[in-house]
């Protein structure tokens, strides 16, 4: 492992003696691995770290479950960091249900761990293919794994990495398919049935959390039996789009992630779309799609030429004129064909790039990251990348070309018009670079498009320009200058909605017919 030592580093672990002079009554010090992490909200952190020590020749653990009440605690301390940490016991009740957490010593800390190592590449199960790059040759899982997934608990050098939380997947009653996970695949049957029901309870909480929180109109029902799954939300948003703004051409689907939104309104509804989103461009999800439509576009044009080759003298002549138009099911079916061939080529184009930002991703908070992995500050994250010199990144970068079995054969090579763009950055608003890109759209959305839902609605103000947001995660550490009608925080998603409609008087609000946040803050 590389040893971490930073400035910041010496600074923390300078905290952890400062704040607990005076007395060391049940103050406990050590350094160990840290076997589970789990962050709630933006002041608290809970560390499982199990500590090991040689004993008379044998190797002995020493589990400590640290709650952290210090805000920054750095990503970098994930499952695999080696830390040290200051903290003093206390007593906690460990005689409920789950009581998985027996084993070791409850501790309090405000300081952050200071971070000695980063947490093995090896640790991370989707690392393996570019470890194996690295070492040039393949590694197996086996050689990878650092713990055991049998059904009896592990002992030996590799149960230092094994935390005493039960495996998710195996609480679903589900094979755990992971080499590297750490978590326990045994229990007994009253804790595995206990452990199910914590989880059934927590939903039923976050449900009715996100029922009181959420934006509703009247006694509308915020969960309402008859809505469609979460995962129908695209289709339905494009849906609700195309009937809002009829005679809008060109949508702008801003933070669209992987780009189901414009998936639908570009092949489906035929609308051009400009993708605005940093990530790059996965077919991963309509690799299915893609080989059905060149299916059925491949037998329309089959049939068409069937039943030209068939048809009699007259007849052809009588159809010179339109050799080209066919039913509108086989037209529908070429241009769905044509359309993805679109979508195909913007991948083609970004696939190097996407490779790089998935290691990037996976092996972020790893000894083999590049270390500037931290989200910083909105503000400065702004400034370092809006650059008004900086042209925008679109694909495609070239034109799209026209399959040859959809060209007659006299024809040389043809292009389709492209109705698909990829502007492959964030969304910052309407700006000098922007502004052109904008001004050519009619209408611009964005369904749970987070922090970039306001940049939406205020692009859209700006430029005269319909638009339509599904809003749902808040962000109000990162956005503490919106305010209530009361003057407070806008906190919850209510608050939020309320506060996008005092922005015009034209503004208004509907619902969708899927569960969860559905409310649609619009303009025509």
């Amino acid at each position: 492992m590389t040893r971490t030592t930073t400035k910041k580093n010496k600074r923390t672990n300078a905290l952890f003696y400062a704040s607990w002079e005076g007395s060391l009554e049940n103050v406990v010090t050590n350094q160990g691995v840290v076997t589970r992490r789990a962050t709630l909200g933006k002041r608290l952190t809970f560390l499982d770290v199990v500590c090991v020590a040689e004993h008379d020749q044998q190797q002995r653990q020493q589990y400590y479950y640290l709650k952290v009440t210090e805000p920054n605690v750095t990503k970098r301390i994930r499952v695999g960091a080696t830390v040290r940490f200051r903290g003093k016991e206390y007593d906690h009740d460990a005689s409920g249900r789950r009581g998985e957490r027996t084993k070791g010593v409850y501790v309090e800390t405000e300081d952050v761990p200071e971070l000695l190592d980063m947490a093995p590449a090896s640790m991370v199960v989707n690392a393996r293919k570019f470890l194996a790059d690295l070492d040039g040759k393949n590694t197996s899982s086996s050689s990878l794994s650092g713990a055991s997934s049998s059904s009896t608990p592990p002992n030996g050098t590799a149960a230092a990495l094994i935390s005493p939380s039960v495996c998710r997947t195996f609480i679903l009653g589900a094979e755990c398919n992971d080499p590297l996970c750490t978590k326990r695949h045994y229990a007994n049957d009253d804790l595995l049935e206990a452990m199910q029901q914590s989880r059934v309870n927590a939903s039923k909480r976050g449900k009715s959390y996100a029922a009181q929180t959420a934006y509703v109109e009247g006694e509308q029902e915020a969960h309402a039996k008859n809505k469609k799954n979460k995962a129908e939300a695209e289709r339905l948003f494009a849906t609700f789009l195309c009937e809002t703004f009829p005679e809008a051409e060109t949508f702008v689907d801003v933070a669209g992630g992987s780009g189901t939104l414009s998936y639908e309104l570009n092949v489906e509804k035929w609308k051009n779309v400009i993708l605005w989103e940093p990530r790059c461009v996965a077919l991963t999800k309509i690799q299915a799609k893609i080989k059905n439509a060149r299916r059925r576009a491949l037998q329309s044009v089959d049939s068409r030429n069937s039943s030209s080759s068939s048809s009699s003298d007259s007849d052809r002549d009588s159809d010179s004129d339109n050799k080209h138009s066919y039913d509108d099911n086989n037209a529908s079916s070429v241009q769905k064909w044509l359309r993805l061939e679109n979508w195909m080529l913007v991948a083609n184009e970004e696939e190097e790039e996407r490779l790089k930002q998935h290691e990037k991703r996976v092996l972020a908070y790893t000894n083999l990251g590049d270390g500037k992995v931290d989200t910083p500050d909105y503000q400065s994250y702004y400034e370092t990348k809006y650059d008004k010199n900086q042209e925008l990144e679109t694909f495609p970068k070239r034109a799209v070309k026209i399959p040859p079995i959809l060209r007659d054969a006299k024809e040389e090579e043809e292009y389709a018009l492209s109705t698909f763009e990829h502007v492959r950055e964030e969304f910052w608003g309407v700006n000098e670079r922007t502004r052109h890109k904008l001004e050519s759209a009619d209408v611009l959305v964005g369904l749970h498009s987070d922090q970039a839902t306001e940049s939406i609605v205020d692009a859209a103000l700006e430029l005269n320009k319909s638009f339509a947001v599904v809003p749902c995660c808040v962000f109000p550490t990162m956005f503490p200058e919106r305010f209530t009608e009361d003057g407070g925080t806008v906190t919850t998603q209510k608050e939020f909605v309320d506060y996008l409609l005092r922005k015009d008087k034209d503004i208004k609000v509907t619902f969708l017919p899927f569960k969860g946040r559905n409310a649609v803050v619009y303009k025509i």
